[in-house]
C-alpha cells in the first residue's frame, strides 16, 4: 500500500509506547556527527554508518553507507539510514512527542553517487514502526551533490504519505521513536547489482 501510494503522489507532484510519548526530543537538535555514526545504522539496522571526519556539506564530518538495489523492485521504497530509539541514534534526541515538543520541521542533508537522479524521503513511526509516515522530496536528488532535504513537519503537508488509514499526524508525530532516510528504487536501477554510496549531515529538528 505505502509503495503504491508513495509511486502515485510522486508522479502527480513531479507533473506507540506510553513511555516515548512522555519523553520530550531534544528541540531544536541538529546531529552533525561531530565524533563517530551517532548510533546511526544501515539499511538493516544490523550495521552502524560508517564515519568520516572530512567531506561533509560544510567540509566537516558526515556519516555514510552503501545500498545496493539488486533485490529491490522498481518503485520500492527501501529505509537505507536508521535512527532508532532502540538504537539510541543520536541520544535519541528525535524520540518524543514532536507535537508537544514544538517540532515543526525536519531536515537533513543527504548525497549519493548513483549514477542518476533520485528521489528521497525520511519516514517517521513510532517505537514499534507503525503507525508511520514518509515524507517526500518530491524533487530528485542528483547524485555527487550534498542537497539540504526540507519537511515542514504540519497537518496537510503534501509530501506526507501516511501509512494505512489508522495513521495520522497525530498518531504518529505525538510518539516518533523511529527516523529514517530511504530513496524510491528508479526502474533503472532496479535489480542492477552495484553499490553506491549514500550519505547523511545535519539531520534537524527545530
Amino acid at each position: 500500500m505505502f509503495r503504491s501510494t508513495l509511486f502515485f503522489i510522486i508522479a502527480a507532484a513531479c507533473v506507540l509506547a506510553a513511555s516515548t510519548a512522555a519523553r520530550a526530543s531534544l528541540n531544536p537538535y541538529t546531529e552533525e556527527f561531530t565524533a563517530d555514526s551517532a548510533n546511526w545504522r544501515d539499511s538493516t539496522g544490523l550495521s552502524p554508518l560508517a564515519w568520516s571526519a572530512t567531506g561533509g556539506p560544510d567540509s566537516s564530518s558526515y556519516a555514510s553507507t552503501s545500498f545496493n538495489f539488486l533485490t529491490s523492485a522498481p518503485n520500492a521504497t527501501p529505509p537505507i539510514m536508521r535512527a532508532q530509539d532502540e538504537f539510541n541514534s543520536s541520544g535519541n534526541a528525535f524520540v518524543g512527542n514532536w507535537i508537544t515538543d514544538g517540532v515543526n520541521q525536519l531536515s537533513v542533508d543527504v548525497r549519493h553517487n548513483a549514477p542518476t537522479p533520485l528521489t528521497f524521503f525520511t519516514r517517521m513511526a513510532s517505537p514499534v514502526n507503525f503507525p508511520g509516515v514518509a515524507a517526500v522530496n518530491f524533487v530528485p536528488v542528483i547524485p555527487n551533490t550534498w542537497t539540504t532535504l526540507i519537511f515542514p513537519i504540519v497537518p496537510g503537508n503534501p509530501q506526507f504519505v501516511f501509512e494505512g488509514p489508522p495513521a495520522t499526524f497525530s498518531s504518529v508525530f505525538s510518539s516518533v521513536g523511529h527516523l529514517q532516510v530511504g530513496v524510491m528504487v528508479p526502474a533503472a536501477l532496479a535489480g542492477f547489482d552495484q553499490s553506491f554510496t549514500f550519505d547523511v549531515d545535519k539531520a534537524s529538528i527545530t
